[in-house]
């Protein structure tokens, strides 16, 4: 009856599979440490090998020739882009330090004491408004909330801190590898016909078998990973932008660190809404009070909303079909094992490893 198991048959008939998967898994697991770079160097060479083809089919360019021009232009964006954007992150960064560790106290009373006021005012009318605001259970009532008020934020101010040093570390670490990832891209850019070629000698070689079997699923996963992300990228870039858009007409200042963060956590479906509103509601208290706050929750309802109901439809619809629990789900378990990096790659590699369980092996190229 063992014999004649479903399981049994299982394991006998696909244990190679199994032990190619496990392998492939115990390889993704010790690269660890180098997470970043082959992530940057993956996004940058598969971005760029699109425009190069593109520029090679319709332009009927030398392939070496359009290698160098894209990547010229990539690093000229690139450098013109971090040189606008890194002077006001390093000032914004310091202003922040400064008003929280300075007369943060004092600013904090002031705006809950001008809220309060202006809500009493809107309710009750100016003329018994005063009359409120002048009477002494009024000035004790304030006095405690202000004076809980001034305890949370002081309370929090470590954690902020922390936080804010530990995203200029990564931003460093990213900038730091994005150098040695665009180096490697070219490299394999411009030999990747070569490259290819010894590649595919691997079928005549002494692991033609983890050759043949390895070979279909990391080429469709790269496709997949490669599309998820390009998706991704753009509805980054799209939130990014509406987002600088709605804090400008309100304006709030720290314009370029909040769009860093929020582009950094548009990478992140779903939790990375949650992360980027962080920054923006603390900007929001310290800046125009509880008032600004619900006009800025206001904003990102609406950003998220457009995000959700149209860019996301429009843009990958022909990538993921993931349910919202089914991301969730993904998201802890990479967070889990992986860290900031399960987060980021886990829904592709989710979505791309039930693709393969769900169908037959002479689909997995069209995944």
């Amino acid at each position: 009856m063992l014999e004649g198991s479903g399981v049994k048959k299982l394991f006998a008939n696909n244990w190679e599979k199994m032990a190619l998967w496990a392998i492939l898994i115990g390889l993704f697991y010790l690269l660890k440490p180098f997470f970043l770079l082959i992530f940057e160097t993956f996004l940058i060479t598969y971005s760029t090998k699109i425009v190069i083809q593109w520029a090679v089919n319709r332009l009927k360019m030398n392939y070496r020739l359009a290698a160098v021009i894209v990547f010229l232009l990539f690093v000229t964006l690139l450098g013109a882009t971090s040189a606008w954007i890194a002077p006001k992150l390093i000032l914004e960064s310091n202003r922040i330090v400064k008003d929280f560790t300075g007369s943060g106290d004092q600013q904090t009373r002031e705006k809950i004491n001008g809220f309060v006021e202006s809500i009493v005012i809107k309710v009750v009318g100016e003329e018994k408004a005063q009359t409120i605001i002048d009477s002494d259970e009024y000035t004790a009532m304030m006095e405690v909330l202000k004076t809980e008020s001034t305890i949370a934020v002081k309370a929090a101010l470590p954690r902020i801190l922390e936080t804010l040093i530990h995203m200029v570390k990564f931003c460093w670490e990213i900038l730091f590898t994005l150098i040695l990832a665009i180096i490697f891209s070219f490299i394999l850019v411009m030999d990747w016909q070569r490259i290819a070629g010894k590649m595919k000698e691997l079928e005549k070689s002494r692991i033609r078998s983890f050759y043949i079997g390895a070979a279909p699923h990391l080429r469709a996963f790269a496709d997949v990973l490669g599309k998820a992300f390009t998706a991704q990228a753009i509805i980054a870039i799209c939130n990014t932008l509406l987002t600088a858009a709605g804090i400008w007409f309100f304006q709030m200042p720290n314009i370029a660190l909040i769009m860093t963060v929020v582009f950094l956590c548009g990478f992140i479906p779903i939790v990375g809404t949650f992360l980027s509103s962080i920054p923006i509601m603390i900007f929001g208290i310290q800046t125009g009070g509880l008032l600004l706050v619900f006009k800025l929750m206001i904003l990102i309802a609406i950003v998220h909303a457009f995000e959700a109901y149209v860019l996301n439809p429009k843009i990958t619809g022909n990538v993921l079909h993931v349910h919202p629990i089914l991301v969730l789900v993904l998201l802890l378990v990479g967070e889990r094992f992986f860290g900031i990096w399960g987060m980021v790659v886990g829904v592709p590699i989710g979505y791309y490893v039930i693709s393969v369980l769900t169908m037959k092996d002479e689909s997995i190229a069209s995944v």
